[in-house]
């Protein structure tokens, strides 16, 4: 291992690194140009490993942040912590050159929307309500606003006035999705699936589902969109998922497999393939051919990922995936592995969001915000 990290204190300007020499980590603090080294020696790559798990985890909940926009590959260019208050609503994505995250309000047991900077400093901006959480966050660039999911019912926040305003009634049946592509949305309004332009505030498509119940226990309901919007995939049923053509509103084709409950569905930048994860079975990452509607052929098996995300980076043809602390990146579509990134500060879970430049967005389940350079 070899690496040096800078922390920073935006209220008082000192600084806090680590430098690793072999098995020392030494550690620089203080005023700049006045700072002092210590070294620290550990017996084994693990114990040095966790010592700065602990220690820069422990400056980051003191307020100190990392900003490196020239760190190399693999490391973080960003690291800013907001708090813990984990609630198992994660979510993140790039908004107008930050990141907007969700973050739970102790005081008024709700979820607020944050904005981060690049270079860690961040705020707060709406509140969404009173023992509502935020589970994905979807930026309408071209309306220059953002749709979100809270638990389950479709919100759009303003950034200009700081509104929220609710697009659709809450569903009573706990199951909802939201995907956007351009000024194209869809949502699960009980009991329909929608599909709205939203530049010219009309629906495309309306489709009358019932979701079906796992185990008799959690009802099955995913979309999402293709790249181009001319498409809907969504998946009510366990190892069946139905193709839409948005314009003529006719079946277009249809995916089977052994796969039980999907908790995420994806087109691939070129919409050839669908990324169906499942959430319970066996918890796999797999891809289908749209117009076969067979499995990927060459498909790594990427064996059991528990709850970890997914995400497309669509400019630059890459797949990231979360899996026991680690962010895994492929290339798409020959599913040849780019490389691994060890994910700060983080317990089980955390979500993931490709920026428009290719860094690799990241919430914790620790309460972190991390921004990593792949390539």
């Amino acid at each position: 291992m070899d690496r040096t990290r800078m922390f920073h204190d935006p209220a008082t300007g000192k600084i806090w690194a680590t430098r690793i020499d072999g098995l020392n980590v030494v550690l620089t603090s203080g005023a700049p140009g006045k700072a002092k080294e210590m070294v620290k020696p550990h017996a084994d790559d693990l114990s040095l490993r966790r010592f700065l798990e602990k220690e820069e985890g422990s400056r980051l909940r003191k307020g100190m942040v990392l900003a490196d926009p020239h760190a190399t590959a693999g490391a973080p260019c960003m690291l800013r912590y907001l708090g813990r208050g984990y609630t198992g609503a994660l979510a993140i994505a790039e908004f107008e050159e930050s990141l907007l995250v969700n973050q739970y309000d102790d005081a008024r047991q709700g979820d607020a929307l944050w904005r981060v900077a690049r270079d860690g400093s961040g705020e707060s901006f709406a509140f969404v309500g009173q023992n509502s959480l935020v589970w994905k966050l979807m930026p309408v660039p071209e309306r220059r606003t953002v749709l979100f999911r809270a638990d389950h019912q479709i919100r759009v926040w303003d950034p200009t006035t700081n509104g929220i305003d609710a697009l659709t009634p809450p569903n009573k049946t706990p199951a909802s999705f939201l995907d956007c592509q351009g000024a194209v949305a869809a949502w699960y309004e009980e009991p329909e699936l929608v599909v709205r332009d939203l530049a010219g505030e009309k629906d495309l498509l309306r489709l009358n589902i019932e979701p079906e119940r796992y185990a008799g226990h959690s009802p099955q309901l995913t979309g999402a969109l293709s790249a181009d919007g001319a498409l809907l995939a969504h998946c009510a049923k366990a190892g069946h998922i139905l193709i839409h053509d948005i314009t003529s509103r006719m079946l277009r084709s249809s995916i089977q497999g052994d796969f039980e409950m999907v908790n995420k569905l994806a087109f691939t930048a070129d919409d050839r393939r669908v990324l169906v994860k499942e959430k319970y079975g066996r918890w796999r990452l797999m891809a289908f051919e749209l117009a076969s509607g067979e499995p990927v052929a060459t498909w790594p098996n990427l064996n059991d990922l528990g709850d970890g995300d997914f995400a497309i980076d669509t400019e630059h043809d890459r797949l990231a995936f979360f899996s026991r602390g680690l962010a895994h990146v492929y290339e798409l579509p020959t599913m040849r592995k780019h490389g691994e990134l060890r994910i700060d500060q983080v317990a089980k879970s955390a979500a993931l969001a490709w920026t428009h430049d290719g860094l690799l967005a990241v919430r914790t389940d620790l309460g972190c915000v991390g921004l990593y350079r792949v390539e």
